[in-house]
C-alpha cells in the first residue's frame, strides 16, 4: 500500500477526520480532510486541512522543499494554507503529525 493510502486510512479510521481525499500535486501526493475538532486551540473554526505524507528515512527536509509544499498545495487549493501539517511513517508502521507554518509563527502559550 502506498504512503499516502495509509495516511489516508490513519486519518479517517484512528483520528476520524471527514471528507479525506489525496490530491495530486507536483510536488508528490499530498491529502486534504476535515478534523472532527480544531487541531490547535488558536484556530476559530474546524477548517480544511493538509497533509504531507513522509518517510521517517526521510531525514532532511529543507525550507526550499517546504516552500514548494506550500506552492503545490496553493495550486489544488487555490490559496495558500497557513500551514501544513506533515505526517510522518516510522519504520513500524506508526504515524505522526506535526505542523509546518507558513512563516514565523508566534510560540503557545501553555
Amino acid at each position: 500500500m502506498e504512503l499516502a493510502q495509509r495516511v489516508h486510512t490513519n486519518l479517517v479510521h484512528y483520528n476520524q477526520w471527514n471528507d479525506v481525499a489525496i490530491e495530486s500535486t507536483s510536488m508528490g501526493p499530498v491529502l486534504r480532510g476535515t478534523p472532527p475538532d480544531k487541531l490547535d486551540g488558536r484556530d476559530d473554526l474546524i477548517l480544511q486541512e493538509w497533509v504531507v505524507p513522509k518517510q521517517v528515512t526521510d531525514q532532511t527536509v529543507s525550507v526550499t522543499q517546504i516552500n514548494q509544499w506550500f506552492e503545490a498545495i496553493a495550486t489544488v487549493a487555490k490559496s495558500r494554507p497557513a500551514r501544513v501539517t506533515m505526517a510522518i511513517e516510522g519504520a513500524d508502521g506508526t504515524i505522526v503529525y506535526y505542523f509546518v507554518h507558513d512563516g514565523v509563527t508566534k510560540p503557545r502559550q501553555n
